[in-house]
Parts: structure tokens; C-alpha cells; sequence
């Protein structure tokens, strides 16, 4: 039997996992604070290309084609008129929300324009996106991710 041998850990060997620890768990904050960001900028591109689907399909079907908002249960549908269809429903991802919508509905026309002119406010805290629409030309807009504790700063 063996004696005098410490069976413990030396310093130099808790230095060296503790800061393994760190870096790991550093690495893995840093990954889930800017998740949120990328979540609404997933959600974002995704009503964008909603949007032109929307748009483009009023062109060639030569009808109505639009979006119904439905901020309580954070999602919209892709809708037709004439006869009323939904074509699709979409769930927005992983804490984002709709802030703000200037009506809750936006329909495409036959040429392509909106019938109104919109503006979305999206966000996953502490991030906000404005997303707008104008009536001349259809086209749409969105703006750049700020990070700020309100979406009017």
C-alpha cells in the first residue's frame, strides 16, 4: 500500500478547468444573446417573402391576395378574396411578436400595389424591426434591427 500521495487536484490543474469552464460558458452566452436577433431576422425575411408571395400572386391570379394579422396569437395567415381561402398560416418563431400593426389586414391588388400603405413593428426583446409597405408600387421595406427598450427610440 502506498502512502504520501495526495490523490487531490494542484492549483495549476483547477486554474486550467476553471477556465475551460469560462470559456465554454462564455461561448455559450454569447451564442444565446444574439439569438434573439437572429430570431427576428428569421421572422422578418420570412413575412418579406410572405409579402411578395402575397403581391405577386394578386398579379398573376388577377384577385386580391393578402395578409391577416393576428397579433394575439402571433401569427398571420396568407389570404385570398373572392372566394375567401386561407392558403397559408404562419407562426411567428421563438418569442418574436408583433408590437404593432397599422391595420390587420393588407391586401394586394390585381397590379401588384397594396391597398393601403403598412407598417409593422416587430420584436424579440430587446430587439425591434419596422417593416413598411408603400401603396405606390407595392413595395416593401425592411428596415434595420435596433436594439433599444422601446421602438419610437
Amino acid at each position: 500500500m502506498k502512502t504520501g500521495k495526495n490523490k487531490g487536484f494542484t492549483l495549476l490543474e483547477l486554474i486550467i478547468v476553471t477556465a475551460v469552464i469560462l470559456a465554454l460558458s462564455g461561448g455559450v452566452m454569447m451564442h444565446f444573446r444574439g439569438a434573439n436577433r437572429r430570431y427576428l431576422q428569421n421572422s422578418s425575411l420570412t413575412l418579406q417573402a410572405d409579402l411578395r408571395y402575397a403581391q405577386r400572386r394578386a398579379m398573376m391570379e388577377g384577385r386580391r391576395v393578402g395578409i391577416q394579422f393576428e397579433p394575439r396569437h402571433n401569427r398571420y395567415h396568407i389570404i385570398t378574396l373572392n372566394p375567401a381561402t386561407i392558403l397559408r398560416t404562419v407562426y411567428l418563431e421563438n418569442g418574436v411578436e408583433l408590437y404593432s400593426t397599422t391595420g390587420s389586414r393588407l391586401m394586394f391588388l390585381p397590379r401588384g400595389t397594396a391597398s393601403a400603405g403598412f407598417r409593422i413593428i416587430k420584436h424579440n426583446y430587446p430587439y425591434w424591426q419596422h417593416i413598411t409597405a408603400t401603396v405606390s408600387g407595392g413595395r416593401i421595406h425592411v428596415f434595420n434591427i435596433t436594439r433599444t427598450n422601446e421602438p419610437g427610440e
